[in-house]
């Protein structure tokens, strides 16, 4: 009889990502979280009634006691050794930083770790559409006919992305983000909540849309825009 090994370790550890995610992946993955991952060579020390004393909600968790809900949390550089021991082979890459997330993917492959995807059972994927594994696709949304969306992409709540669209290696899409047809998202961009991005055009590499603009023409790589239309507002 063979055993599948059905554990999965999470890289990074916010409530408003990782945490969130714990609360429906096993059900629609059959996937179970073994750990949480945080790349570093310090302890996290973290006061969660300081932390939420800054905040409306009281109610974000932190890691308590090198735990993470309820579940070991990983302090170390070498991570991927540490996972090896725990025999976990599958990664499900949600580093906040697209960069910094580019490069935990890379080093998955590199050390022939499994990268696996979180994607909520209440998401709309159309026929034709291909999704690399090692991606995040949160509550509500929509993948459009014949979409292409590449590993370590994030989609968060109720973002529409349409026909033909393009969304290279660990772009960033905010909630309610709105893509029209034949769109390419470029490596590392981050587009913020509720913008719109007409058809056919194209958002150059780690690019940043700011929330609501409305952007009608290409968008070149490195550089900020924003506004109704949308307009350059500095090259990073």
């Amino acid at each position: 009889m063979v055993i599948k090994n059905n554990r999965v370790a999470v890289l990074g550890f916010h409530d408003s990502s990782a945490g969130w995610v714990d609360s429906w992946f096993t059900e629609s993955t059959g996937l179970h979280i073994d750990c949480f991952i945080h790349e570093s060579n310090e302890f996290i020390e973290i006061d969660p009634v300081k932390e939420n004393a800054n905040r409306v909600s009281k109610r974000t968790e932190y890691p308590i006691s090198g735990t993470f809900k309820g579940k070991p949390l990983i302090v170390s550089l070498n991570w991927i050794d540490e996972i090896k021991v725990r025999g976990i082979t599958k990664v499900l890459p949600l580093t906040i930083n697209n960069k910094e997330r580019l490069r935990h993917i890379r080093m998955c492959i590199e050390n022939n770790l499994e990268l696996v995807s979180a994607i909520h059972p209440t998401t709309t994927i159309l026929a034709g559409a291909t999704i690399e594994p090692g991606v995040w696709i949160n509550t509500g949304c929509l993948i459009g006919y014949k979409a292409e969306i590449e590993s370590g992409v994030i989609l968060n709540t109720r973002t529409q992305v349409d026909h033909h669209n393009v969304l290279k290696t660990c772009c960033q899409l905010d909630p309610s983000v709105v893509t029209a047809g034949n769109v390419v998202i470029g490596e590392c961009s981050h587009i913020h909540t509720n913008a719109t991005i007409i058809n056919q055009v194209e958002i150059g590499e780690s690019a940043i849309v700011g929330a609501g603009a409305v952007v009608l023409k290409n968008v070149q790589k490195n550089t900020v825009v924003a506004g109704v239309p949308a307009k350059v507002i500095r090259v990073l």
